[in-house]
């Protein structure tokens, strides 16, 4: 998978994990999505297992209603599950061992350092968090959106260093969401998420290149 693959990849996954629309059921009815994905999944180490959620067999505008209403009850604030799609909250907030708050060590919470680092990467990039993720820089939509960027403009010790710093809390975000009995489709969605992540580790521990270091000194 070439770099600009895996940016598309990193683009199509944000989108799936923003509230559904009509554009990702015309997707899923037309049954792109697993055209998409199969070939990449089986070259990454998948079976088909991983596709099961992805051909859904039934009318766009129930379809639409479906996926809204558990996108709703699993991570909108005003769900039923609350399962956070946010960095912050399943890592300690900070590892400032001078921090003086209560909280300091605690998780569930927002805009902990993970959020700040990124911020501080995004600044260094040159790039802006947009509406409505303006003060949930880890948000996971805006992860994939910014290793998107990085596939097509970074090199693999940035991407490593990303993948190594942001994304080992998918683990975590998959359980919840298998507690919760979360539709196929989203469970899908975090398995084939989680064995990207997982092969481009594998592939990055064994290799890097001397392409422009992005990232400033605080890293």
């Amino acid at each position: 998978m070439s770099p600009e693959g895996k940016g598309l990849f990193c683009q199509v996954m944000a989108s799936l994990f923003s509230p559904p629309d009509q554009e990702i059921i015309r997707e899923i009815g037309e049954d792109r999505l697993s055209s998409f994905f199969k070939k990449n999944v089986e070259s990454w180490g998948g079976d088909e297992s991983f596709l099961k959620g992805l051909p859904i067999q039934s009318h766009p505008e129930i379809l639409l209603e479906d996926l809204k209403g558990e996108y709703y009850r699993l991570f909108d604030e005003g769900g039923s599950e609350k399962i956070s799609l946010v960095e912050s909250f399943y890592k300690p907030w900070t590892q400032d061992p001078h921090c003086p708050l209560p909280f300091a060590k605690g998780k569930g919470y927002l805009m902990g350092d993970s959020a700040l680092h990124l911020s501080t990467l995004y600044q260094h990039c040159g790039l802006e968090v947009s509406e409505p993720f303006k003060g949930l820089p880890d948000h996971l939509v805006i992860e994939l959106e910014f290793l998107s960027f990085l596939f097509r403009y970074a090199g693999d010790q940035e991407i490593k260093k990303v993948i190594e710093d942001h994304f080992d809390w998918i683990p975590f975000l998959k359980e919840e969401c298998e507690k919760t009995h979360a539709h196929p489709f989203y469970m899908s969605l975090i398995e084939i998420l989680d064995l990207f992540i997982k092969q481009e580790k594998g592939r990055l521990e064994k290799k890097s290149d001397g392409k422009k270091n992005i990232h400033p000194e605080v890293v």
